[in-house]
């Protein structure tokens, strides 16, 4: 078993991604994927924030649930590491009216492929969540993957400003079509992008999709909402 160290460990806590010893989870990743579970997750996000649909507590949580993504992401690019835990292992917890994750310590290992290991990360990780909520609260996929994609582009700008060596070459892989088969037919990161390089996509930031965080109580839309005028 791998054993992280400082950097890698606070690296992660970043991206609101703990390891070990959390004590106060209220679900698991996977049990928020059943009807029990995303009634618990909708009821703890609208005591939070006072949402008032479903569709609008998803997309809170996708907003959440991308930090976690871009963890995995970070932590490939910078520390050639990758987790490959269960979604069962992946616990939810809160501090200050926001949810944050918690996973244990086993399960890290070396990159091996990198072009398989994101696939891993979005078959695994991405895709049956995606799915389950856009289902669950009648919310387009394509809101819930602008989502994670907007922690996606502010991570990957990060390290290329920084010269990673192999954060481009992710970014590449993560823009192909067939890294997304046979879930989806084409990379909504790359509709996302607007065939900009990264730095710049995030340099002139606006979205393509609304997020629906203007429908919270006293939020107004975001300045980089496709809707604002």
């Amino acid at each position: 078993m791998l054993k992280l160290h400082a950097k890698q460990l606070n690296d992660l806590e970043r991206f609101n991604v703990f390891v070990d010893g959390q004590e106060n989870t209220f679900l698991s990743a996977a049990d928020a994927l059943s009807d029990s579970g995303s009634k618990l997750l909708f009821e703890k996000i609208h005591s939070m924030t006072g949402t008032s649909t479903n569709a609008v507590s998803a997309s809170v949580y996708l907003r959440r649930y991308g930090f976690f993504i871009a963890a995995q992401l970070h932590i490939m690019s910078e520390h050639n590491l990758l987790w490959t835990g269960e979604l069962d292992d992946i616990s939810l917890f809160t501090n200050s009216d926001t949810i944050l994750f918690s996973i244990p310590s086993k399960g890290f290992r070396n990159v091996q492929n990198r072009g398989e290991d994101i696939r891993f990360i979005l078959e695994k990780y991405g895709h049956p969540v995606v799915t389950y909520f856009s289902k669950q609260a009648k919310i387009s996929k394509l809101i819930l993957w602008e989502n994670i994609w907007g922690y996606v582009l502010w991570m990957y700008s990060m390290l290329l400003q920084e010269n990673s060596p192999s954060a481009q070459y992710d970014l590449t892989v993560l823009l192909d079509d067939e890294t997304w088969k046979p879930a989806m037919r084409r990379s909504p990161f790359k509709q996302f992008i607007k065939n900009q390089p990264a730095v710049d996509a995030m340099a002139n930031y606006k979205r393509m999709t609304c997020c629906l965080y203007k429908e919270l109580p006293s939020t107004e839309q975001c300045p980089y909402c496709p809707l604002a005028k």
